[in-house]
């Protein structure tokens, strides 16, 4: 999974297939702001590739990728992942992704 993480202007990027990791790097990016009313964090996640078949490792979707959603928090990207699962499970039922 590729993330970015945009805060004030400053982007942080990773690419990892460890969720363990992914953890990690999320807790110290949200550790290191010095968060104020101004602050400002999107954060945007895409598929990276797996193995020969390149099958990718996230939802691949447009319609639900792509999106620079408002965070400030880890939970707050967790919750975002989730939106995306059950945005992509809309999709796949025939159902309009909710905007």
């Amino acid at each position: 999974m590729r993330v970015e993480l945009r805060i004030d202007n400053m982007n942080h990027q990773i690419v990892t297939r460890d969720p363990e990791l992914l953890g990690r790097w999320l807790v110290e990016m949200f550790g290191r702001v010095n968060w104020t009313p101004a602050t400002f964090c999107q954060a945007m996640v895409w598929p990276d590739w797996v193995g020969d078949q390149g099958a990718p490792d996230w939802i691949g979707d447009t319609r639900v990728i792509g999106r620079l959603t408002p965070v400030s928090s880890p939970q707050d990207f967790v919750n975002m992942l989730q939106q995306q699962i059950d945005d992509m499970k809309e999709i796949t039922d025939g159902r309009p992704a909710a905007p």
